[in-house]
């Protein structure tokens, strides 16, 4: 981002700013924007240390897809944090925070297709809401989705559900 950049949004205060200087991210933040998204080329763990150190709320790369950044922006504006799913992914291998592959298939497995267009939209991050939106549900249907997703998948919470999504590859294969 071009220095002009950061004075409009010392003006403007948008809700999420995206911006592939990292050198701005310190600026931006102290500019009471709602958040930040960084874009990097490789996305190298030492990039997305700095950035969310500087105070980045999302990190992307520049080849995320549409629907990615529209998930980025969503989430960031909603005040949640938001990592590209090939970050996500190098991060739950690292700390292994999901069970191994085996039993992920088998949990997969179990999904409705329903079930399936349910999850991944969970892990581009959507709400219930927009989930009820885009599929023409109601939002107690998602819900009761959302519900039988965790037990299938044996996950505490939508956010290890996305994540599972994520490491399973279903954002790419699936929409």
């Amino acid at each position: 981002m071009r220095a002009d950049g950061v004075l409009l949004a010392q003006r403007h205060r948008p809700h999420v700013v995206i911006t592939a200087d990292v050198t701005e991210l310190a600026r931006l933040r102290t500019c009471a924007v709602g958040g930040v998204i960084a874009l990097a080329v490789e996305g190298t763990d030492e990039q997305l240390h700095r950035v969310l150190t500087d105070g980045a709320r999302g990190f992307l790369l520049k080849r995320s897809s549409h629907e990615e950044l529209l998930a980025a922006v969503r989430a960031v504006a909603r005040g949640h944090a938001y990592l590209c799913a090939e970050v996500t992914g190098r991060l739950l291998d690292r700390f292994e925070i999901v069970p191994p592959s085996e039993e992920m298939d088998r949990g997969l497995g179990l999904l409705s297709d329903r079930e399936r267009q349910v999850l991944v939209r969970m892990a581009r991050g959507r709400s219930n809401d927009e989930i009820a939106r885009e599929l023409y549900l109601t939002c107690a249907t998602v819900k009761s989705h959302v519900s039988h997703i965790l037990a299938k998948l044996g996950q505490p919470n939508r956010m290890h559900a996305a994540l599972l999504a994520q490491r399973m590859g279903l954002l790419t294969r699936t929409g």
